[in-house]
């Protein structure tokens, strides 16, 4: 079995493959940072413990934005699995040529969203793809028709944004992230949560769309993250919605690198 880890800011997304085959997702948060090395080990250990306790894991992969997290997340992996745990990172075989001047800054949860819409959408058809990861930040990846990572953008989600306002003005109240019914806002909560959430929705749109005119044909738009199923009813061009993206994305980048 292959276990791809996706360590965010503030959970830990899971996948089990067998082949090629997705057998179970699960969630876990991310253990607070302790002192002690091997207290952080430990932390790990009791979080991952109760998905992997029941399986056999010949072979893991990591990505994470949160790079002081992952010895923690290795040494746990260490009495957990039974096979190598491999973080991957932009020197690694890739199913497409990279051409980013900063590849030691690329960061990995991009390359494997990258790696996957690629892999599965692009490259079978010879055809761009522009994927989209929408959570906390918005990440697009962009792959030409030739298999050449061209690069993409980075903006901030929903949250980034409301978290901003709340602590960058002095008036402005917390509002649930819902998407109103209208895009006048007739109220403060309805006004925030139209420039917070339209605001979101169009920025992705002409992104796609600024994106998309750098290249020769029309792109595949792929989504993932926890806002996709947000845009996905609301733009005009989305041709798959991919929640486990990141994570399908670490599988095809080991299965690549198996020797």
């Amino acid at each position: 079995m292959l276990l791809a880890l996706d360590i965010g800011n503030s959970a830990v997304k899971g996948a089990l493959f067998d082949g090629e085959t997705l057998r179970q997702v699960f969630h876990v948060d991310v253990p607070p940072p302790e002192t002690s090395g091997e207290g952080r080990a430990d932390r790990w250990q009791q979080a991952l413990g109760a998905h992997l306790s029941a399986v056999s894991v010949d072979r893991t992969g990591i990505v994470s934005v949160v790079p002081e997290a992952v010895p923690a997340a290795e040494a746990a992996l260490g009495s957990l699995t039974r096979g190598p745990v491999v973080v991957v990172d932009a020197s690694m075989r890739l199913p497409f040529t990279l051409d980013y001047k900063t590849p030691r800054t690329l960061g990995t949860d991009r390359l494997a969203a990258a790696a996957a819409a690629w892999t599965r959408y692009g490259a079978p058809a010879s055809r761009s793809i522009i994927a989209i990861d929408a959570g906390t930040a918005v990440n697009y990846e962009v792959v030409d028709h030739g298999g050449v990572y061209r690069g993409g953008a980075i903006g901030a989600g929903p949250a980034l944004t409301q978290q901003a306002l709340r602590s960058g003005t002095a008036q402005l109240p917390t509002v649930p992230l819902q998407v109103p019914s209208a895009a006048m806002g007739t109220s403060t909560r309805t006004a925030m949560q139209s420039g917070i959430l339209y605001g979101f929705i169009d920025g992705v749109c002409g992104m796609v769309n600024r994106l998309g005119d750098a290249l020769d044909d029309t792109p595949c738009v792929v989504l993932t993250g926890g806002w996709s199923a947000v845009l996905a009813d609301r733009m005009p061009h989305v041709d798959r919605v991919e929640p486990h993206l990141v994570l399908d994305g670490v599988r095809i980048l080991l299965d690549l690198n198996l020797d």
